[in-house]
């Protein structure tokens, strides 16, 4: 499962068809005045977002995915299925407005008031051009300031028609994202199957809403005090990291003057009996495939810097069982610190790691900007290793014959390494970006290769 930019999808070329979703205008009444607040992690980034474009220093924060539908696609069943889609989460009718005083209004539009209107981008021989033009496209249009935040496109080509949708971070999180294949195609059949006389109906149950759990966490994170346990284990976990949040282990070199583009890679880990196989032995040693995966990056990183303990921020779903699916931005961010010593066998390490882990869910569930308030400091997390395990996901079976891909904005982030796990019914995927430098590409290339040896040396022996 690729989750890359937009160059590196290999997407064909083809007629690029933008399908905009339209409002009534900021005066109807089909727009509500709407009391609920935004999360704490919308409101950071939407005011990031703001002083960005004040200081003409604009930065795109989407995520996408691509998908197969049919060659002949039906317009009109199309878009009945993005409006019933748009209808049945409401995070995606809903706008948080900056205003004078550097607060956010909340304005949601009521369901069954938006129209979808197509339109031609154009039509592309090369696949280069082309992608080169959605990016732009996306980063033009798909942004936390204006609503409605996203833009569904299509390549139409013989083979089929490739469905391109990109949504602003603060609408969506990744688990969100890899729902929509199955959503857009379970609605899109529906409607295709609805006879003229009889109106296409909701293929889908209503799901919760985010808006709600926006401002439940608000009310909550309003009662954490510095004295809170969870805080002071946070307290803890940045004093001992000098004052800050983990960088990478290893020296990836200075980025030079200017904005450069961070270089993104893509690999397959395990197939998909490598990967039973791989979790099958971690259960066996008390473990699981997570806390056996971050005992081999440890290791791998012990290997090279000799350091004693492992240290790195995951995102934790903050999403219950009741909201699924509902879309939206359910993430929260936990730090994790274990010990790692040459000598430790492969369980060992195992363990630490699961020790680890112990209760930093629960402290995900503080949003980080809560935290920051608290220690009077700014918290800024540039390294990251998220694990996800999608073959849960409604669709997920039909991931290879739909060829669903995942893609986001690009990031000129001087430091930041951010390494994505995730597991589907074809196996066990890494993607990773990391910071422009030579240093930085040949040091990521050589610790993510040394981890798969470890990984592959487990599946063959159960011992590195």
């Amino acid at each position: 499962m690729k989750f890359t930019d937009i160059a590196s999808l290999n997407l064909p070329a083809g007629r690029l068809t933008a399908w905009r979703v339209n409002g009534p205008s900021a005066t109807d009444d089909r727009w509500v005045k709407d009391p609920r607040r935004a999360s704490c992690l919308q409101e950071a980034s939407i005011m990031g977002a703001l002083d960005d474009r004040e200081n003409n220093a604009s930065t795109a924060s989407w995520l996408g995915c691509a998908f197969d539908m049919s060659a002949d696609l039906n317009a009109s069943a199309f878009i009945t299925a993005i409006r019933q889609w748009i209808d049945r989460h409401e995070t995606l009718r809903s706008h948080l407005i900056p205003r004078a005083d550097r607060r956010l209004a909340r304005m949601t539009l009521k369901p069954g008031a938006i129209e979808v209107r197509p339109g031609k981008v154009g039509s592309f021989t090369d696949a280069q051009p082309m992608a080169n033009q959605l990016e732009a496209l996306f980063d033009r249009e798909v942004g936390p300031l204006d609503w409605p935040g996203y833009l569904f496109t299509t390549i139409s080509h013989s083979e089929a028609t490739t469905v391109c949708l990109a949504v602003d971070h603060t609408l969506i999180d990744g688990y969100s994202l890899f729902q929509i294949p199955g959503e857009i195609h379970t609605l899109y059949d529906a409607a295709l199957s609805a006879s003229e006389e009889c109106a296409a109906q909701p293929a889908l149950p209503p799901v919760a809403s985010y808006l709600d759990f926006a401002e439940a966490e608000r009310k909550a994170s309003e009662t954490v005090t510095a004295s809170h346990e969870g805080i002071q284990r946070w307290k803890t976990f940045v004093a001992e990291g000098d004052g800050r949040l983990p960088p990478f282990p290893l020296s990836l070199g200075a980025v030079g003057d200017g904005l450069t583009e961070q270089p993104s890679g893509h690999a397959r880990v395990f197939d998909k009996e490598e990967a039973n196989a791989f979790a099958q032995i971690c259960r066996s040693a008390g473990g699981d495939i997570f806390s056996g995966l971050l005992a081999c990056l440890a290791k791998s990183a012990n290997e090279r810097t000799g350091q004693e303990d492992f240290r790195t921020m995951i995102p934790f779903q903050t999403q219950t069982a009741q909201r699924q699916p509902s879309v939206g931005w359910y993430v929260g961010m936990g730090p994790v610190a274990f010990p790692i010593d040459g000598n430790y066998s492969f369980t060992q390490a195992m363990g630490e790691a699961a020790n680890g882990l112990v209760g930093v869910k629960a402290l995900a569930q503080i949003p980080i900007t809560r935290v920051a308030e608290l220690l009077d400091q700014p918290l800024r997390d540039p390294f990251m290793i998220s694990y996800m395990e999608l073959r849960r996901i409604s669709g997920a079976r039909e991931w290879a014959r739909w060829q669903v891909k995942s893609f986001r904005s690009r990031s000129v982030d001087p430091d930041e390494v951010c390494l994505w796990y995730v597991r589907t019914h074809d196996g066990l995927f890494i993607n990773y970006r990391h910071p422009a430098t030579p240093q930085a590409a040949v040091v990521i290339a050589d610790y993510l290769a040394r981890t798969k040896d470890l990984l592959t040396s487990i599946i063959a022996t159960e011992c590195w």
